[in-house]
């Protein structure tokens, strides 16, 4: 029995995957890539759409795409996949069918949806070991934003500047610093170098290290971490594990010089601690 054609709206970006034929590693060398590459250029060329992200792995392939007035997902799809097996048999000399029978598609409806999507392509390559960030796989999206390369992903440069902070690795002290469950959030649905991890690694650059004194003038700047019950007013840090602050359970007083020696690593196993990003100084 045929399948019924899949409708979709051109008001909506999709989350599109399209795997080869029994998962044939056909790019997984730099000419199967090209390949793909070329084959997109040319159907950006050939059809209207925006293509937010996108990334060629060894036996799939990753796409952020939104269709335009006058075309369809599924026009650009059976273009894309017909016209980069013919290439691939082409240069081969086979009749092999390079891809899959169908792809797969999900709807991306809001920035919190489109955020996940584009951190999770990102990351494709990152996670199999292919490459040490996402900006250093050349098949990707994130490879031509990082380098401002035009045309086959769209973006502007506002986005390119904040976008270009997601592509890189968490800074160490900062994974340290952050709550596991809170940083799984933030890396989720914000990327790995969000604006609060921005701020967070700025600030660890000021935090005064630490000294063996259990008095000290006001801090410049602390971070405040949080429990639900008691409040940890951290200002000084030793960039691994001993930090020097205040506790308070209801009202917190800077001028006091009663601050109290803390082990990072009991603090963050509270399962319910966070910390206030917004750092004070």
């Amino acid at each position: 029995m045929s399948r019924k054609n899949r409708e979709f709206s051109q008001a909506d970006f999709y989350h599109v995957t399209s795997r080869t034929n029994d998962k044939i590693r056909v790019f997984e060398n730099k000419l199967g890539r090209k390949i793909m590459l070329m084959v997109l250029q040319d159907a950006k060329a050939k059809f209207h759409f925006i293509l937010a992200n996108f990334c060629v792995m060894p036996t799939h392939i990753h796409l952020l795409i939104q269709p335009r007035e006058g075309t369809s997902l599924s026009k650009i799809m059976q273009w894309i996949k017909t016209n980069s097996a013919k290439s691939w048999n082409r240069i081969h000399g086979s009749i092999d069918h390079l891809w899959g029978d169908r792809y797969f598609a999900r709807t991306v409806r809001t920035p919190q949806e489109f955020d996940f999507v584009m951190n999770y392509i990102d990351q494709n390559p990152v996670t199999v070991g292919l490459a040490p960030t996402p900006a250093d796989w050349k098949a990707s999206g994130a490879y031509y934003i990082a380098r401002n390369i035009p045309d086959l992903v769209d973006f502007n440069l506002t986005e390119r500047t904040n976008y270009v902070k997601l592509l890189s690795p968490i800074p160490p002290a900062v994974s340290r610093l952050i709550p596991h469950k809170q940083l799984a959030y933030i890396t989720q649905y914000y990327g790995a170098y969000a604006e609060a991890i921005d701020h967070l690694y700025q600030a660890v650059k000021i935090i005064p290290k630490i000294c063996d004194m259990e008095t000290v003038p006001k801090p410049h700047v602390y971070l405040h971490y949080f429990t639900g019950t008691a409040d940890y007013f951290i200002s000084e840090y030793d960039g691994n594990d001993t930090m020097w602050g205040k506790v308070r359970f209801n009202v917190y007083h800077p001028n006091e010089t009663q601050y109290r020696k803390f082990s990072l690593s009991n603090l963050k196993s509270n399962q319910h601690i966070e910390l206030d990003l917004s750092w004070r100084s």
